[in-house]
């Protein structure tokens, strides 16, 4: 499932009329073999039609109507760890952290997974409790996790060690990344924005608009980056 950070996290739901509007997902064998053995008897190809009308939807970024059609499939499929992903990040873009807590933490208990370990640590960030968000991020292995799920816990790490008012070890975790690629992708960039906030948090403020005007030059839709490095400048 897609991850955004809960600074992108805010923005409204779509005023769609209904998901059935959308063209459903598609969804892979293996996917829907999940579904069939997690169903309630008797529910599977309905679980998999509303599920698929539900990640429509979350795909529409209609996290109102995928919210809905998600605990319709909840109820028919408890222990569905593609449904309580989705679930949680639904809500985690609709900004109900505590909801999507609950969601994330049931897809990791049932999954064994971490993917989604720093968007759930992003919603313990929300909730005032930096210190689990800690925890979870670190759990997040640079051996053996996808370079984006690494960033982003490293970003959601630093973040939460901002909110204590540590910034020299947030940046210091920043910095620890390779913030230099020969090739930007879209982790490196989020990183690099994160990075520029705290160092302009510091009071770092000419190294703060250079990689806030690396972010932009790399990504101009991706943040605010530009604003940021003039705001920064004018300061």
């Amino acid at each position: 499932m897609p991850q955004r950070s809960r600074s992108q996290a805010g923005r409204q739901p779509r005023k769609t009329p209904k998901a059935q509007q959308y063209e459903p997902v598609h969804f892979s064998d293996a996917v829907v073999s999940e579904l069939h053995s997690t169903s309630r008897p008797g529910k599977a190809e309905l679980l998999v039609q509303v599920f698929a009308h539900a990640a429509a939807a979350f795909a529409a970024e209609d996290y109102r109507e995928a919210i809905r059609l998600g605990d319709q499939a909840k109820h028919m499929a408890l222990r569905s760890q593609s449904i309580r992903e989705l679930l949680g990040l639904a809500h985690y873009r609709a900004g109900n952290w505590r909801e999507a807590s609950k969601e994330l933490a049931a897809f990791r208990r049932i999954s064994g997974s971490i993917d989604q370990n720093p968007v759930l640590a992003d919603c313990y960030r929300a909730l005032g409790r930096p210190d689990k968000a800690l925890e979870l991020c670190d759990e997040v292995d640079v051996q053996t996790a996808p370079p984006p799920v690494y960033y982003e816990g490293a970003i959601v790490a630093a973040g939460a060690l901002g909110d204590q008012g540590h910034l020299d070890e947030a940046i210091a975790r920043l910095e620890g990344l390779d913030v230099r690629p020969t090739t930007a992708q879209e982790h490196h960039v989020r990183a690099w924005y994160a990075l520029a906030d705290l160092l302009e948090r510091r009071g770092r403020f000419t190294l703060a608009r250079e990689w806030f005007e690396a972010a932009a030059a790399a990504a101009p839709e991706l943040t605010d980056a530009a604003e940021r490095a003039v705001r920064v400048g004018d300061g």
